[in-house]
């Protein structure tokens, strides 16, 4: 099962947030589940798969980002954490409910817990899509994406395995909203952690046809943040629209699309996703008048 955990706190005094508050919310969260299960806070944090979390940065009420600075005393804000399996939101929930969750430390500073939204994530039965769809993302914290090049090159490829030298893979920063990339990592989150059976090697291979296109974007911006130990990581923030080609319509694939931009606001996207990266929502809108691309 999905779930997300949205605190709400408050706190008496000046509450600094020196780095990326995104970093704040993570430490906070293994400091949750190392209270109920220290083993499985260990086997989550040096796991070498798709981590079975994500959270949010710091965030105001209406959910807009708050990455730095100082929150007020008496001001109430809020951070989502997300597990994305049962193991660790039972984990998680049970650490919630426990008498000391209700006093907490963020950044040093003490903060009461005032109370907790729990959303249950599930696919969506009925997606209504149609020729000429547009999908309308909003990317409201730092977002990257990696590009991993690999394997030997033509000519090696000639040459006799036991004679090629190892590759190492390269790995690519993509600070773009590059739909192949965005819509390929949310499909490798979902086949993990959503629907396991979902047809992933024909819906990437749709993507990269071009089955999703970027139309336009707006307020594009990038970022540069800064984690505890003073390493920088730069992410684009912003409003983009995403269209599927009328000539490579699927209605099977458009609706795993929208399932996949669903599945997004739990599961975040991106690079650094598990320190409040690549937080996302969206709405589907009608096609253009006119049948305009």
């Amino acid at each position: 099962m999905v779930t997300a955990y949205v605190l709400r706190l408050v706190s008496a005094q000046p509450v600094p947030l020196d780095f990326f508050s995104g970093f704040a919310v993570r430490g906070l969260f293994f400091r949750f589940l190392k209270s109920f299960d220290s083993m499985l806070a260990d086997e989550v944090h040096d796991a070498r798969t798709l981590s079975p979390y994500s959270v949010s940065p710091v965030e105001t009420l209406a959910g807009r980002g708050i990455f730095y600075g100082v929150i007020q005393p008496g001001f109430v804000f809020q951070m989502r954490m997300n597990a994305l399996n049962g193991v660790v939101g039972d984990a998680l929930m049970k650490s919630l409910l426990s008498v000391d969750a209700s006093r907490l430390e963020l950044n040093g500073v003490e903060v009461w817990m005032r109370e907790v939204a729990v959303k249950n994530w599930a696919p969506l039965e009925k997606v209504d899509v149609y020729e000429g769809v547009r999908f309308s993302v909003r990317f409201r914290s730092p977002t990257f994406f990696r590009s991993t090049q690999k394997g030997p090159t033509f000519l090696m490829k000639l040459l006799p395995r036991r004679l090629r030298k190892p590759v190492r893979p390269v790995y690519r920063y993509m600070i773009l909203p590059d739909p192949y990339l965005f819509f390929r990592t949310l499909a490798r989150l979902y086949r993990q952690f959503g629907e396991p059976s979902f047809p992933y090697k024909s819906y990437s291979e749709w993507l990269l046809e071009g089955g999703v296109a970027l139309e336009t974007y707006g307020r594009l911006r990038v970022s540069k943040v800064y984690d505890d130990r003073g390493r920088w990581s730069r992410g684009f923030m912003g409003h983009v629209v995403f269209t599927i080609p009328r000539d490579l319509f699927d209605r099977r694939m458009a609706s795993i699309t929208v399932n996949l931009l669903e599945f997004a606001k739990f599961s975040n996207v991106g690079g650094n996703r598990t320190a409040g990266f690549g937080v996302v929502d969206y709405r589907v809108y009608p096609p253009r008048e006119g049948g305009e691309e």
